[in-house]
């Protein structure tokens, strides 16, 4: 694993880097959203934001991409975007970034709250959390959120491409059933 500590001096992002993220709130622009999860950070100052955004970039080789927003989400805050592949590994991988920003945020990795997709609350970022919460596999991802979408096109009358989702629970009882 590649690692950058140079980008930032201690206490460079104090004050200006928020201590919460978001995750799967916005969409991949790289791949299919059960490929990669997008975690996104608030940062209140421009350059700090970029500075993040490079952090993220040349520090990490399981960051596929990070980015800026292009406008202020409010005055002077932005939010920057993190990318990375959907996997069981996403929580360690997302607490070493936000372990090697301590120095920089003045942040503990234990004062970080996270939030899922539309929920309303913050939940603490831990790792029984962050599992138990974030669908950690394409698989795992489209068997959550791929049947409503195609219920909804049903409804609607559109053409359903989705392959359907082996259940071997199910293949089992039509089996059993001679169905």
């Amino acid at each position: 694993m590649k690692h950058l500590t140079e980008s930032f001096e201690v206490g460079d992002l104090e004050n200006v880097l928020q201590n919460w993220i978001h995750v799967d709130e916005y969409k991949s622009k790289m791949s299919r959203d059960d490929k990669n999860c997008v975690i996104s950070f608030t940062v209140d100052d421009k350059v700090a934001a970029s500075d993040l955004v490079d952090f993220l970039e040349r520090g990490y080789d399981f960051v596929l991409d990070a980015d800026i927003s292009n406008s202020e989400i409010s005055i002077n805050r932005y939010l920057v975007f993190m990318e990375l592949a959907r996997r069981t590994t996403m929580y360690e991988k997302i607490h070493k970034i936000l372990s090697d920003l301590k120095a920089a945020s003045g942040i503990n990795p234990n004062q970080w709250k996270f939030k899922f997709m539309k929920d309303k609350e913050y939940q603490p970022f831990t790792k029984e959390n962050f599992d138990n919460i974030v669908p950690l596999s394409p698989k795992e991802y489209r068997k959550r959120y791929q049947k409503p979408i195609d219920d909804l096109k049903t409804a609607a009358g559109l053409p359903v491409s989705t392959a359907p989702v082996e259940d071997q629970d199910l293949k089992q009882l039509q089996n059993l059933a001679g169905i």
